[in-house]
């Protein structure tokens, strides 16, 4: 099978030849324009040291803000972004040298952080105190951030994404309760991910390590679900009592660089059998340290080949 055919496999449920595997770390570059950006060389480097079957490109670019969150009816002002300019169109740039570049048999899905994040960020965490005294003005913002996520996540499959990977935050103890997150954000995120259902490998990541609301948030509109399993919860099989379709995950990215080469092929072929070789894609629950050295990268492939 191509990586592109491995994959629609396990996002369908069908047989495959082996399970599909990947991983990503941050690599702290601006995506500048020019024949080819510093972040588009590192990700090429990176997949032809690793060969995942998909690339998740991990990018850092900023939300661009000309603006400062500091009273709640600032968030009237927040405007709604073209893609195609500042950070998220440099982005784009970077996406589209990384596509013309790369095997068409190997899909690339970018990174879209989600609504809390970007609200979270841009008010110097004071979004939910700001929700409490404003809501009103806090909804007018977040949708205008929505919007323009929307826009950039429907931009980057038109520059040859098969797929965006929403990062979605918010939705855990140590970030919101259950009614804030429910109240406040999800049908943002549902919103973002409905936009783009028509591309093929839509990964949904529920970021969080502390009592992580699995339960409301795993059948948002997504091809897969991805989460720490190892590092936060809940398990892999816990997770198929829930979610009937493609799960990812498997691998502890909080200890990998702890755990020898050997440690990393037996965690991940406890990971398959506990989730099954059917509807799951093996990966570190969230991005790996950004050092983490090509030898327990590649444990991670050859616990399947």
């Amino acid at each position: 099978m191509t990586p592109r055919e491995r994959l629609a496999a396990a996002v369908d449920g069908s047989q495959v030849d082996r399970v599909p595997y990947c991983a990503w770390h941050h690599f702290r570059l601006d995506p500048p324009a020019g024949p080819l950006s510093d972040m588009a060389a590192a990700e090429l480097r990176f997949y032809e040291s690793f060969e995942p079957d998909l690339l998740k490109v991990m990018h850092d670019i900023d939300y661009e803000e000309t603006w400062e969150l500091v009273e709640p009816s600032d968030w009237r002002r927040i405007p709604v972004l073209d893609p195609e300019s500042g950070n998220f169109g440099l982005q784009l740039h970077t996406l589209r040298q990384i596509r013309e570049a790369l095997d068409p048999s190997v899909p690339i899905i970018d990174t879209v952080f989600g609504v809390y994040h970007y609200a979270n960020e841009l008010s110097r965490g004071r979004v939910l105190s700001h929700l409490r005294e404003d809501p009103e003005a806090v909804h007018v913002g977040l949708a205008a951030l929505t919007q323009s996520l929307i826009h950039y996540a429907r931009a980057t499959i038109s520059a040859g994404c098969e797929g965006i990977y929403y990062a979605l935050s918010g939705a855990s103890a140590d970030a919101a309760t259950r009614r804030e997150y429910c109240g406040s954000f999800k049908d943002y995120d549902r919103e973002i991910l409905q936009s783009v259902a028509g591309a093929q490998f839509n990964i949904l990541h529920l970021h969080g390590y502390h009592d992580l609301y699995f339960d409301l948030t795993h059948d948002l509109p997504a091809s897969v679900v991805c989460w720490s399993d190892r590092a936060g919860g809940p398990s892999l099989v816990e997770a198929r009592g829930m979610h009937r379709g493609c799960l990812m995950g498997g691998i502890d990215e909080k200890h990998f660089e702890l755990m020898t080469p050997e440690q990393i092929i037996a965690q991940a072929r406890s990971a398959i059998a506990d989730a099954g070789d059917r509807r799951f894609i093996l990966s570190p629950g969230c991005s790996v340290p950004n050092d983490a050295s090509v030898t327990r990268l590649r444990a991670i492939r050859d616990a399947v080949l």
